[in-house]
């Protein structure tokens, strides 16, 4: 039996989800699902884009000053992220190119935005900092896993570099989500 790569493993289990993993689609999908150096490139830069634009949006939005910080902080080291990303674009001579896995980030960053553009006050800081607990997830998720398998040296390690930062927005975010409290659940109406 052939072994399945991790990164393609890993992109159908997070898009298909689990319904998929034990159908013979799957095994059809797997040939077919493979990431270059650019688009590896053009996914941390769509990453960090998302992280940006999000981080823009919650620091006029959000009502808790300790949301207002975090989305600060991460607005700043994902610009640093990207210009990383650029610079190492450039040391590679990599033109990012998008993929399919792309293009569903991008869409899927589009319907978060949607919907944390309709909320506000504390129903908008607590979607805000859930939203980035899943994306910082899944971002370290993909680094972690596709670091394991690239064998573009210089590559590999900024994938490398790069987890520390984000599992320190997943705790920082999740520091945030004790601090926000539960949601509150409307009154429960009169009989």
């Amino acid at each position: 039996m052939k072994a399945i790569h991790p990164v393609k493993l890993m992109i159908v289990s997070t898009l298909a989800g689990p319904l998929l993993l034990g159908c013979a689609l799957v095994q059809q999908l797997l040939p077919g699902i493979t990431l270059s150096d650019s688009n590896i490139v053009s996914l941390l830069d769509r990453l960090d884009e998302g992280e940006i634009d999000a981080a823009q949006l919650a620091q006029t939005k959000a009502s808790d000053p300790e949301v207002q910080a975090f989305a600060g902080r991460v607005l700043n080291e994902h610009r640093e992220l990207a210009n990383a990303n650029g610079r190492l674009a450039t040391q590679l001579s990599l033109q990012p190119k998008p993929s399919a896995l792309g293009s569903q980030l991008q869409q899927a960053h589009e319907q978060a935005m949607r919907e944390l553009r309709a909320l506000s006050g504390p129903a908008f800081d607590r979607a805000y900092v859930q939203h980035e607990i899943r994306q910082h997830v899944w971002a370290f998720n993909f680094l972690e896993t596709t670091a394991e398998s690239e064998g573009n040296l210089p590559l590999k390690q900024e994938l490398v570099r790069t987890g520390p930062d984000l599992l320190s927005h997943i705790s920082a975010a999740r520091a945030l989500e004790r601090h926000l409290g539960p949601e509150q659940r409307g009154a429960v109406a009169s009989r």
